[in-house]
């Protein structure tokens, strides 16, 4: 449609050469149907066409809402975890806002690929971020929105190896606890800081889950573990001196009457800014105490490898932390004792038979 203004209005309706708005104008299930399609692309007419003709052609979405939409589907996972998700998605609109794609449905493999160039990243945040693509493209085909899944037609960076996690050795968690004493200005911070760190290592509990802990889930010498990856609800027996430390703190400030958590006051305090503030303490609590590469994730390593290594089997250990035995052989084969045991018992059953029975009667000759 040609404006007033238009320098070719005089060439009539059949000529496209120009910027002016694009309309649909025809007949559409039986009824006459006259409207603009919100864009001067003839790409994205043809595209925006395609659909009001075929049910089975992608939405028009845009990018923007298409991102709102995914951001309410996740809304149910921690704050730590939703951070790292928009990070990359405003990475990513920001990306189609400057090569001017409007509409998921515009996105190409080719597309992925100069989106990946720009970003410069190590091999291991590259997988997590194509990870992410790969099931925020596979929510919108579930709604169509896109024609297919793009981001799975690229392939992740070869030879991966992330830096493996050393669990804490004995006479660094002694530092660790040590320094909880010398921590902050007032015995307040102190206990909590004690507190916090003796949960995350008998529970093996992350620093989101310590910072919001009720105080109901704590009884009978027993604390009440909900591990959000699986689902699954595990009873742990707390060991005395994290049980006198919690008997012993404090009701967090401001809080009324008796405190239904450990170290959130929910009248005062949202849950993202609880945690913020935990994730800050144990931040300058770890640097204080000088032992290098420390931080919160590492107390789950560590009861991982002292519960195989007291002879605990995989699921064992899988059940107290949450993952999938899977996961656990993976990262923790190396201080399973009985299976190492195992292994080393097959090799030399092995070697005793016919096998090196065989091998004795070889003779070699220089």
């Amino acid at each position: 449609m040609h404006r007033p203004n238009c320098p070719h209005r005089n060439k009539g309706r059949d000529y496209t050469n120009c910027r002016g708005p694009i309309f649909a104008d025809g007949e559409l299930n039986g009824k006459r149907y006259r409207k603009t399609l919100k864009t001067r692309d003839w790409q994205r007419a043809i595209r925006k066409l395609a659909q009001l003709e075929s049910p089975e052609a992608p939405r028009w979405k845009p990018v923007k809402d298409a991102v709102e939409a995914f951001k309410k589907h996740y809304s149910y996972l921690e704050s730590s975890t939703q951070r790292k998700y928009q990070n990359v998605l405003d990475h990513f609109q920001e990306y189609a806002r400057k090569a001017g794609i409007e509409a998921m449905a515009e996105f190409t493999v080719d597309h992925i690929d100069e989106y990946r160039a720009g970003r410069e990243l190590a091999k291991t945040t590259a997988t997590k971020e194509l990870q992410l693509l790969r099931q925020f493209f596979g929510f919108c085909f579930d709604r169509k929105w896109v024609d297919e899944n793009v981001a799975k037609r690229v392939k992740p960076p070869t030879n991966v190896k992330p830096k493996p996690v050393e669990p804490y050795t004995s006479a660094e968690i002694i530092k660790i606890i040590a320094v909880c004493d010398q921590f902050g200005r007032t015995s307040y911070e102190r206990l909590r800081a004690r507190a916090m760190v003796l949960l995350m290592r008998y529970t093996a509990l992350a620093i989101s889950d310590v910072a919001t802990l009720a105080r109901d889930r704590v009884r009978d010498g027993e604390i009440l573990v909900f591990r959000q990856k699986t689902g699954n609800v595990v009873r742990l027996p707390i060991p005395p001196d994290l049980e006198m430390v919690l008997e012993g703190l404090p009701a967090p400030r401001g809080v009324e009457g008796e405190p239904t958590h450990y170290f959130w006051n929910p009248d005062t305090m949202t849950r993202r800014c609880v945690v913020g503030v935990a994730e800050r303490t144990m931040a300058a609590l770890f640097k204080k105490s000088g032992v290098a590469n420390a931080h919160a994730h590492r107390f789950r390593h560590t009861l991982a490898t002292e519960i195989l290594a007291k002879g605990g089997s995989d699921q064992d250990a899988a059940d107290v932390l949450g993952n999938s035995p899977l996961i656990i052989r993976k990262h923790y084969a190396k201080w399973n004792v009985q299976r190492q045991d195992r292994i080393k018992s097959l090799m030399q059953l092995v070697h005793s038979g016919p096998l090196l029975a065989h091998t004795k009667k070889v003779v070699v000759s220089v």
